[in-house]
């Protein structure tokens, strides 16, 4: 059940409303949905179903917010007149007959109650069009604060440390939630009237495989990646859309072959799977400035991607924290980019002292970035040109990377390196060579890492 943010306008007749009106017309022809005066006057009997204890005497007040590609949003303040319910709250409206609502109720319902993780509450929901906007919805509280993304690059320095720190936390309660089984997280109400949660398959090619049947069996991390790229050649045989359009079999095949040596190389040594939110990045954060300016991670939206994924996955490193684009550009996550500036370096061992140094293979060995690019195959299929030349690239890469692990450069043995051309380091603590000798420089760069102490992680299986 779901998410929240921000704009105004009050009623269908206030001027604000004119103004939100000009931004609907965009959705409106993409989207195809009423423009946003026509809308309003639904949103507002919606309402008085919703809250009947409200006078007929009070307005409700009607925000348009920003929406996103798959859901609209709007925002509702309630009149005092409705006691305890008073307050703000987010309407979404799932702009595709293809959203998946029940699936982000389940995960967001499964965070509140395992996690320390701040997700929005749910209030009402509606997976029928027999209400009065004609649409599925979702009613959730609304997470105060501004998104993430709009805000880090005013933040002060003091403030930007301590978002850092708290997307360590972030990343780290993910992992302490970890299963054996692979998957997407469901929710079921039992005979008491219980919610009970249960791990299904993943999705094939993005979206449900009605050849799934049941929940997920508990699997190793190649286990799981054989299978799910079996499950994609088997629904591209079911395609009837032309081959040369989209991927074939053998790509699987060639997916798969890159797991099995990954898993012989020892890199799937974690044979357990954490919960991962595959779209968490500052635009997905709300977070809220307090008087006293101190900056507070207030909540995560949008859970519907997030599944149970393999360690390495959730480890994404953060890179935008300590170097910050405004194009909202993701792959540069995907590298280890070395910061620039001293306030910069601190702000990446501020994540790192939170996430603890037992983890940063798992952050910045190339190895487990090119796994997070295969489960994302794994999940997403190759589905367009665009996804084509990046697997290509991915094969390109992994062989590259085999090459290099099989033919390593030969090591120098120091011991047969002649130094007696060098002189003794002198006062100001440099080596200076003989004259008749050729400098010789056989430093390497160092690059530091902080440490923290090591972390206690418990797993928390899905009741």
């Amino acid at each position: 059940m779901p998410s929240e943010e921000t704009n105004k306008s009050i009623a269908s007749h206030s001027p604000c409303s004119s103004c939100c009106s000009a931004v609907s017309e965009t959705s409106t022809l993409v989207y195809d949905h009423e423009t946003w005066v026509d809308f309003v006057p639904h949103v507002h009997e919606l309402c008085r179903q919703l809250w009947p204890s409200a006078s007929e005497d009070e307005e409700f007040i009607v925000e348009k917010l920003r929406g996103g590609s798959y859901n609209r949003i709007i925002g509702i303040k309630t009149p005092p007149s409705t006691g305890e319910a008073h307050g703000s709250y987010v309407l979404r409206i799932p702009r595709y007959e293809f959203a998946q609502q029940a699936r982000e109720m389940a995960i967001m319902r499964y965070v509140r109650q395992h996690t320390s993780i701040p997700t929005a509450d749910i209030i009402f929901y509606d997976s029928t069009s027999e209400n009065p906007i004609k649409e599925p919805y979702v009613v959730h509280s609304r997470i105060p604060g501004q998104s993430l993304q709009d805000l880090y690059p005013t933040l002060n320095h003091r403030q930007k440390r301590a978002v850092a720190k708290q997307w360590g936390q972030l990343l780290l309660s993910q992992r302490s939630l970890q299963n054996s089984s692979p998957g997407v997280v469901r929710a079921n109400i039992d005979e008491d009237g219980k919610t009970v949660f249960a791990i299904f398959p993943y999705d094939v090619n993005g979206k449900p495989d009605p050849a799934a049947i049941g929940p997920s069996p508990a699997q190793s991390v190649l286990e799981m990646f054989a299978t799910q790229f079996e499950r994609q050649e088997a629904s591209h045989l079911r395609s009837s859309r032309d081959p040369e359009t989209e991927h074939r079999p053998d790509h699987c095949q060639r997916l798969t072959a890159m797991a099995r040596d990954m898993d012989a190389a020892g890199y799937f040594k974690n044979n357990f799977y954490t919960l991962c939110h595959l779209d968490l990045y500052p635009r997905n954060v709300m977070l809220d400035i307090q008087p006293d300016g101190a900056a507070i991670i207030t909540g995560v939206l949008d859970w519907d991607s997030a599944v149970f994924a393999p360690d390495f996955v959730v480890c994404a490193p953060p890179s935008w924290i300590w170097a910050w684009t405004d194009d909202d550009d993701e792959t540069d996550d995907e590298l280890e980019i070395m910061p620039t500036t001293p306030e910069d370096q601190q702000l990446k061992q501020d994540f790192e002292g939170v996430v603890g140094n037992e983890l940063h293979e798992l952050f910045y060995a190339p190895q487990y970035r090119m796994g997070r690019r295969l489960f994302d195959f794994a999940i997403e299929g190759i589905r367009s040109t665009t996804a084509y030349e990046e697997y290509k690239e991915l094969m390109k890469e992994w062989a590259e990377f085999q090459s290099k692990a099989t033919n390593p450069p030969p090591e120098v043995d120091l011991d047969l390196i002649d130094l007696s051309n060098v002189e003794d380091i002198d006062a100001g603590g440099e080596a200076r060579p003989r004259a008749t000798s050729t400098p010789c420089d056989i430093n390497s760069d160092l690059v530091g890492l902080h440490v923290s102490s090591t972390k206690k992680i418990d797993a928390n299986p899905v009741d």
